[in-house]
């Protein structure tokens, strides 16, 4: 390896912004806390911002006992925190735009702001870290994001906040209009203001973001399979955004040595390895060693100094090796009745997706006759990349009686956007003498762009009841989104269904101004399936959700925090799956991972005692039919 040398976002430079990024489970935590350490202490003089995006938090787990620099802050962003700030700054302006704008009664338009509020929590979000960029009270500010998915919906919010602004603008325009005309008043006013702050705040965090000397996303990735292929996703997603990708680290890099277990892990990362120096010859890269001990809190400064840049002329060949056997311990039991519903979920990178797909196939050969559909709800699907065969947006057929389909979120609500706009311009042009169709109607084509953010993927996820109700299928098997962004998504539905309530009373109220019986009968039927998605979840006789965890002291944490949250919402835990457990060997870094995740078993039987844990136990990549067949006849009994 060459000696250290320290990557452009570890210098003093005109850098603000560093975000670090990827697939769950990679070391992005790690790498984000252990930079921002480093700059505190290399730069004593100037202050330093570590923040985390990610719902399922975990950088005062990582940092506990750990005695910060002054000159670091350290925040684990809560978006209903950032939403309730705000609300309080803002909603006062937001509702008297939006009465100056409408038809509307006062108490209508005042409903429908606060329920569409609740889901703009990533925009609150998004709007904080702008914020503190304005104010300028640190030299950088390092962010911790969630797993990719959720992180490029947070970076699609500059499209969200125009759509909103620009529905804001148009409630505007008739008053705008009216005052001009007719009080030959062209001055702005504290609405107008306030809808232009918002857009140059808006403009000012786009600028920063694609400014490739302020602004760098770094890349944190292991060298593997199904992880390369979501994380080379994600660079060329940055690059159609034009946001810099500067730095690429490949994490928990394994040693050559002459264990069966290191040279099994050796030879899988040595193949995407020398695919990836190819595709991402034009980025520096950076190597970090499977450390013995888990980095945490004083060990964090010891990560940077083992950070080495790679050769990009290196050869990481593959060396003769043993396949390791499928090694399970404890079997767990597959219902004696098929559930309806089978839902695997757990922190990112702790192989939902790969137990998710074991269990479709081991229930197929269990009961060849039962219709399964193994559907992806994560932003950043891997089904495709698991089962080495093409999954699309609708069920596609993977084996006799076997469906597999990757939601795609943005469907389902751009179909009702575009049968509304259809609908409403049929109408307005049968309406046309009885309005004034230069405001009334943009104002009218607008109010779907006030609904909340994760309506979209509500109608995506209702799919299932749809599926379920033609008896299209018997089970359908659900690879969960990682655990923070499941949970958001899981206590959607009231704050949804509460705008649906709303919005289809103010079309029924205003029926006569907007006769739109399509939208009407849409809405309806969107409330009855979010009514029964609800009601299916919390009945254990035909929903049960399996965990899926890791032995490290962060992935068991989140684990017990992601259950209990689940248990509040009435949603029963039937198994817990430990996932990439370290078979026993003789050499040093297998032993030292032997003993540390030892610790993490205890702590599991201890914490998730009236669980069956099954243990699952490193082994070669169980990809394809075949490979994940095998799996599944271990997992279960």
């Amino acid at each position: 390896m060459s000696p250290l040398i320290n990557p452009s976002f570890l210098l003093d430079s005109p850098l603000k912004l560093v975000f670090f990024g990827g697939k769950g489970g990679v070391g992005k935590s790690t790498c984000a806390t252990a930079t921002a350490l480093k700059l505190a202490q290399s730069y004593p003089q100037k202050h330093f911002l570590l923040v985390s995006t990610d719902p399922a938090h975990c950088l005062n787990n990582i940092l506990s006992n750990c005695e910060l620099p002054t000159n670091l802050n350290v925040r684990e962003l809560s978006a209903a925190d950032s939403l309730h700030k705000f609300k309080l700054k803002n909603d006062a302006f937001l509702k008297e735009i939006a009465v100056r704008g409408t038809f509307l009664d006062e108490s209508d338009l005042h409903g429908l702001m606060d329920s569409a509020l609740p889901g703009m929590d990533e925009l609150a979000a998004y709007l904080e870290i702008a914020q503190w960029l304005k104010e300028d009270n640190y030299a950088r500010i390092i962010i911790d994001t969630a797993p990719t998915g959720h992180t490029l919906r947070l970076l699609a919010m500059p499209d969200l906040i125009h759509r909103w602004l620009n529905a804001l603008d148009t409630l505007l325009s008739k008053h705008r209009y009216m005052r001009s005309h007719f009080g030959k008043d062209n001055r702005l006013d504290h609405l107008d203001t306030f809808l232009l702050d918002m857009n140059a705040t808006l403009k000012m965090m786009q600028a920063l973001i694609t400014d490739k000397a302020r602004c760098r996303f770094v890349i944190v990735m292991l060298p593997e399979a199904m992880i390369t292929k979501e994380s080379m996703g994600l660079v060329h997603t940055l690059d159609q955004k034009r946001i810099t990708v500067s730095d690429v680290i490949f994490n928990k890099m394994y040693p050559k040595n002459e264990c069966p277990v290191c040279v099994a892990e050796y030879n899988r990362q040595a193949q995407s390895f020398q695919y990836l120096l190819t595709q991402l010859q034009n980025y520096n890269l950076w190597s970090l060693p499977f450390f013995l001990e888990e980095p945490r809190a004083a060990q964090l400064t010891h990560v940077i100094s083992e950070l080495r840049v790679i050769d990009k002329n290196q050869q990481r060949k593959r060396v003769p090796n043993v396949l390791l056997p499928v090694h399970v311990e404890t079997p767990t039991l597959l219902p004696l009745s098929p559930l309806r519903l089978m839902i695997f979920a757990g922190k990112g990178g702790v192989g939902k997706t790969t137990i998710a797909c074991a269990t479709a196939l081991r229930l197929h050969k269990k009961t060849p006759q039962l219709r399964i559909l193994l559907l992806s709800s994560d932003p950043a699907h891997s089904l495709s990349d698991c089962l080495n065969v093409s999954v699309k947006s609708i069920p596609s057929s993977i084996c006799l009686n076997v469906d597999a389909q990757e939601i795609n979120v943005d469907d389902g609500f751009e179909k009702i956007r575009r049968s509304y706009r259809a609908e409403l311009a049929d109408f307005l042009g049968k309406a046309l003498p009885n309005l004034d169709i230069t405001f009334d109607r943009e104002v009218m084509e607008r109010l779907l762009d006030l609904a909340p953010p994760g309506l979209d993927e509500i109608i995506a996820l209702t799919s299932i009841i749809a599926h379920l109700e033609t008896n299209r299928y018997d089970t359908i098997i659900i690879d969960a989104a990682p655990s923070g962004h499941l949970l958001r998504l899981l206590e959607l539905p009231e704050l949804i269904q509460d705008w649906l309530k709303l919005f289809f009373s103010l079309l029924l109220k205003y029926r006569k101004v907007m006769h739109l019986p399509e939208l009407s009968n849409r809405l309806v039927k969107l409330s009855k399936e979010i009514k029964v998605l609800r009601a299916l979840l919390q009945e254990p006789e035909q929903t049960g959700l399996y965990a899926v965890t890791i032995p490290t002291y962060l992935a068991m944490d989140k684990t017990y925090e992601m259950t209990q949250a689940l248990a509040r919402l009435g949603i029963t835990i039937k198994a817990l799956f430990i996932n990439q457990l370290t078979p026993v060997s003789e050499c040093n870094l297998c032993q030292a991972l032997v003993k540390r995740e030892l610790v993490q078993l205890n702590f599991a039987q201890e914490q998730f005692s009236g669980l069956s844990q099954t243990r699952v136990y490193r082994q070669c990549d169980p990809t394809g039919l075949e490979g994940l067949t095998q799996l599944g006849l271990a997992l279960y009994l």
